[in-house]
């Protein structure tokens, strides 16, 4: 215990001196993607660790595109870019049936049944295979959990939850 708390002291003491913040790691993120602006919802910006070096994990839609970026906290250079095109389907199906991202989001907690409250919860809207579901991340009791649900039907379509070290 005592270690993870030195490491975790260690770690936001890295944060607080590193040369670009949360802000500054989306904004290159975006500038080196072309996007201009993204809605509040449609960004998301954490500290992590990657191969022992400090990073900013940065994700972000623009509607037409889902990026997925890694972010030095050094010097805010870009470590790794990648984009995804999104599905374009009409409104009016995209959208029939669905159960909305915060029924997935109570159907991935009552599954995990955590006994902290879950942090960092994120739900993300995504196609696969020509099916809507939802994404839902969330960390909770030192586990990181991950669940697709089906958009139209609310069923688990997989689950993963794995063990996570440290303050990230």
């Amino acid at each position: 215990m005592r270690h993870a708390l030195t490491l975790c002291a260690a770690l936001l003491a890295t944060l607080a001196a590193a040369a670009i913040d949360d802000a500054a790691a989306a904004k290159a993120a975006m500038e080196h993607a072309g996007v201009k602006t993204v809605g509040p919802r449609a960004l998301y910006v954490a500290p992590d660790k990657e191969d022992g070096r400090l990073i900013y994990d940065v994700r972000f839609h623009d509607g037409a595109s889902a990026y997925n970026y890694e972010v030095a906290v050094e010097d805010g250079r870009i470590l790794k870019a990648e984009r995804e095109a999104l599905p374009t389907l009409p409104a009016q199906t995209a959208q029939a049936g669905d159960i909305g991202a915060e029924r997935a989001k109570a159907v991935a907690l009552a599954d995990a049944k955590t006994k902290e409250t879950p942090r960092r919860v994120k739900v993300e809207r995504d196609s696969e295979d020509g099916v809507w579901v939802y994404e839902v991340e969330f960390r909770a009791d030192g586990m990181e959990y991950d669940y697709v649900i089906d958009a139209a039907k609310g069923t688990i379509l997989k689950r993963e939850a794995e063990p996570k070290r440290g303050f990230f």
